[in-house]
């Protein structure tokens, strides 16, 4: 079984590094491409419009006032621009086969989930595109424009200030009343894209700062082959109870917002929007990490020191930049515990609550529990298997 997880990580590092536009032998292979695209299309029905594609993927961010200045909205923009490179579409596909034979490898038959297409394919194709560095995005929110600029992922990130004015222009109350408002990204390859921000009021409130992977979804990170399995090929699947207590939690808490930090690959931002909405999870900003082909693997990925200090940098910026009081759940399978417990001494009047699920059937008096949470008085933290266990009432 190990065997078969490590040639598929050998196998997609191979492919990333195959990239046609920057490729030193491009115009060798060029007219070769064009020969034998129709009989790819025919063979593995790739549609031969994404071939050519580029697009913008906008993830949902989140505006708040300013402490110092009641006059004055940051608005934080975050997206990704891309493009679609035919030699890597065509290796999407041939993994997505090799997927379905890894299923009927390793995975038991009791728990086979024979995948579609479609399936491994809409999971696939975010990896096997290639990310567009130093491109121009034009932003465009009410009557302000910025111009901002692609990174070496791709990735644009800014922090761009609004009055209130604008801000109060923009709302529109028949959207989650009146808490969000959209913005305009254009690249200079004329490619169209509308983003969400989620408003929340700095100075009051409740913000619920919530894992995703193995929190409100089973993903299973601690174990390669099923985290494997549960990214690429099953259905996503909602842990049983939670979507429940989050709806409760919305309903019975005033001001009450969410904020989904995962250190899952933004590449899967799309589908994980798609589940949030089909398990009625309640809306909230999205802040991911993008996946990069240096590391070893997806495994590595969500346990390395980045992934920790991709939760504590984002945890500092919601703390910094609003007095609200914060809720975090998260679970055992990552480093939840040791994160939540170190910002919580930090800021300890700030955090109301820390949840934590036990996903390894580990006593809730666990000594990792108690070295996580030293120092933070018990009434404060909550080990838990069933979300029942969970008050609705969080004041």
């Amino acid at each position: 079984m190990a065997m078969y997880s490590a040639v598929f990580f050998i196998f997609l590092g191979f492919i990333t590094t195959i990239d046609s536009r920057n490729h030193l032998q491009e115009h060798r292979v060029r007219y070769l491409w064009e020969k034998i695209t129709e009989k790819l299309i025919n063979k593995f029905n790739i549609d031969d419009r994404r071939l050519h594609q580029h697009d913008i993927l906008l993830f949902p961010d989140i505006g708040f006032q300013s402490l110092n200045n009641n006059n004055t909205w940051k608005v934080i923009i975050h997206g990704w621009k891309y493009e679609n490179n035919r030699l890597k579409d065509w290796l999407k596909t041939t993994t997505s086969l090799w997927l379905q034979r890894l299923t009927r490898n390793l995975i038991d038959p009791n728990d086979k989930l024979y995948p579609n297409g479609s399936i491994t394919d809409a999971r696939l194709q975010p990896f096997f595109v290639s990310d567009e560095s130093k491109k121009i995005i034009r932003i465009t929110i009410g009557n302000k424009v910025q111009l901002l600029h692609t990174d070496t992922y791709g990735q644009f990130f800014e922090q761009i200030e609004i009055t209130n004015d604008d801000i109060q222009k923009l709302k529109n109350p028949q959207q989650q009343n009146g808490n969000v408002i959209t913005y305009e990204a254009m690249s200079d390859d004329k490619k169209y894209s509308t983003g969400i921000i989620r408003l929340i009021e700095s100075s009051k409130g409740i913000s619920i700062i919530s894992d995703i992977d193995d929190t409100i979804k089973i993903s299973e990170v601690f174990d390669k082959i099923r985290l494997l399995a549960n990214t690429f090929i099953f259905p996503f699947k909602p842990v049983p109870g939670m979507s429940d207590l989050y709806q409760q939690w919305q309903i019975k808490n005033k001001n009450c917002t969410f904020h989904y930090l995962s250190n899952m690959p933004d590449q899967l931002y799309t589908l994980t929007q798609e589940f949030i909405n089909s398990n009625n999870f309640p809306d909230g900003s999205f802040h991911m990490r993008h996946f990069g082909w240096a590391i070893a693997s997806l495994f590595d990925f969500l346990h390395s020191q980045s992934a920790v200090n991709h939760k504590i940098s984002y945890l500092r910026f919601f703390l910094l930049n609003t007095i609200r009081d914060f809720v975090l759940i998260g679970d055992s399978g990552e480093r939840d515990p040791e994160i939540y417990g170190a910002i919580t001494r930090e800021y300890p009047e700030r955090i109301r609550a820390i949840f934590i699920r036990a996903v390894n059937d580990e006593s809730f008096d666990d000594q990792r529990f108690r070295d996580a949470f030293e120092g933070i008085p018990k009434e404060k933290w909550l080990i838990f298997n069933d979300p029942k266990q969970i008050p609705i009432d969080l004041s």
